[in-house]
């Protein structure tokens, strides 16, 4: 399995609210952001799924993320990997499985 690439992501949260951005994987590490925030964390797959810890930390005070008006904040994510070209998951707030979002992950170019 190789999921190294660049990525597009979109996802929507309990909320209502969506989202897209990007994200970069390269050798278990997953760096990316999108128009007020930027991602920085790890991953590792195992037998088709994904499991990564995501650090997500505003970086534009007027942006406001999925979840609301939160400046920093650390998502647990699981998934699945199809193909090596899409990744399907739910993410939560660490400490808060019932502030989820789902993720839909697309690959766009290999490294």
């Amino acid at each position: 399995m190789n999921i190294d690439g660049l990525w597009t992501i979109e996802f929507i949260s309990t909320l209502h609210l969506v989202g897209s951005g990007v994200a970069v994987l390269h050798d278990k590490r997953l760096l990316g952001g999108d128009e007020g925030y930027y991602y920085s964390g790890s991953y590792k797959t195992q037998n088709g799924s994904f499991y990564g810890t995501i650090h997500v930390t505003r970086y534009n005070p007027k942006s406001l993320s999925v979840f609301g008006d939160i400046g920093q904040f650390t998502l647990e994510l699981e998934g699945m990997v199809q193909d090596d070209l899409k990744i399907e998951g739910t993410a939560w707030i660490k400490g808060n499985r019932n502030r989820q979002i789902r993720i839909l992950g697309t690959k766009k170019k290999e490294l």
